[in-house]
């Protein structure tokens, strides 16, 4: 709890929602003791295996991060080998199949199972990874973690001024915590609750002047700070943040 709390502190005096921020730092931090120290661990190799690699926001993160750390793409390299040796041999038993219309009750099949997120007919199971990105698992356990620690540690004075002075959370992360303090933490609940449509009046109020000076007839009007970036924050709010998206640090 003082470990968590203490992270929280931190991250709650930096630009941004704090639990996006700490999400991603969880998220940087697998990615790099991948590439570090992971590749060839056999645990690491199934996890990744699983997921037939990542989501393709966390590929790339990771293809970017060897790149500038290293200069180099060997780990990646090393990774999708391991891919492409699993994927290969699905499709070349699928290339086997004879090549026949499908019949009305397969049509139908097909129709259902490619739902998204469901496997297709005739081994296409076999190219859909059975779990979820490794990362994005991660990178939820972790903000759900510090959402518990936030609402625990809003009984305290102290955390709760650390928090009215930060940006606040976005609307995903916000749901997360007072789902948490629903039912364990009725106090908490109401309280963040009410600090969340404060901001957002306040931001409501930023919106509505920043499209207001877009008028021709109020365009001499100068913008605040708050203003200019006001709707960089609502989207912000809504979507959350994600890696060097360099709007809110700045």
């Amino acid at each position: 709890m003082s470990w968590g709390l203490a992270n929280l502190k931190h991250a709650m005096r930096q630009p941004g929602c704090p639990l996006c921020r700490l999400q991603r730092e969880a998220e940087a931090r697998y990615l790099e003791n991948l590439l570090w120290e992971n590749v060839n661990d056999p645990a690491t190799r199934e996890q990744w295996a699983a997921g037939l690699g990542f989501c393709g926001r966390h590929a790339w993160q990771l293809q970017r991060l060897e790149a500038r750390r290293y200069g180099d793409g060997l780990g990646n390299a090393i990774l999708y080998e391991d891919l492409l040796q699993r994927v290969i041999p699905v499709l070349e038993a699928m290339a086997q199949e004879p090549a026949r219309p499908l019949s009305p009750f397969e049509q139908w099949l097909a129709r259902v199972l490619h739902a998204p997120g469901r496997p297709g007919p005739r081994g296409i199971a076999g190219l859909h990874g059975r779990a979820r990105c490794r990362v994005c698992r991660l990178g939820e356990e972790t903000a759900r973690a510090y959402a518990e620690w936030l609402v625990e540690g809003l009984t305290d004075a102290e955390i709760q001024e650390r928090y009215t002075a930060s940006d606040g959370l976005c609307l995903p992360h916000l749901r997360m915590a007072l789902a948490r303090a629903h039912d364990r933490a009725p106090h908490a609940f109401a309280w963040l609750a009410g600090d969340a449509a404060r901001r957002l009046r306040l931001l409501l109020k930023d919106l509505q002047e920043y499209i207001r000076k877009h008028d021709w007839n109020y365009r001499h009007e100068p913008m605040s700070p708050e203003e200019r970036k006001a709707w960089i924050r609502a989207v912000a709010f809504f979507a959350g943040e994600v890696e060097n998206n360099g709007s809110l640090d700045d």
